[in-house]
Parts: structure tokens; C-alpha cells; sequence
């Protein structure tokens, strides 16, 4: 997996194609190690009953960026 610096916090990211409901592609940043937990909920109070780690799941690093809000599209020209 190809990592670059992310331009605003310079921790490392990877880029990967997103496929969108209106036919456009276009990339996401993803942090490149997957902090991602599955919860199960008990059936009787709907309290944590296990968490598993999903090894194939990642997180959008627009998530953990301290700088997220300099890359919004709202802030484009």
C-alpha cells in the first residue's frame, strides 16, 4: 500500500477510488491502519457485549485530521 504525507497534519494517508451513486469517481483519504471495532449490542438492554477488530475497514482521515477543515469543499473557490 502506497503512502504520501498528508499536506495539512503530515501523517501518512493512502488515496483510494470511491464509486458514487451519481456515476462520478473521485478519491478519499484513508489513514492506513484500520482503528475500526465492531460492537455487538446485548439483546436484552442494547448494552456492549463484544467488540472485534475489522481488519479490513479504514478510517477516513478527514476523521483524525487536525487540519480537516482547511481541505473542506466549502473553503474552495
Amino acid at each position: 500500500m502506497k503512502t504520501t504525507p498528508c499536506r495539512g497534519c503530515g501523517k501518512p494517508i493512502v488515496f483510494v477510488a470511491i464509486l458514487r451513486d451519481d456515476g462520478l469517481n473521485g478519491q478519499i483519504p484513508l489513514d492506513p491502519r484500520p482503528p475500526v471495532y465492531q460492537i455487538t449490542l446485548s439483546d436484552q438492554d442494547g448494552t456492549p457485549k463484544e467488540a472485534v477488530r475489522l481488519r479490513t475497514a479504514y478510517v477516513s482521515h478527514f476523521a483524525t485530521c487536525p487540519q480537516a477543515a482547511e481541505f473542506s469543499g466549502s473553503r474552495r473557490p
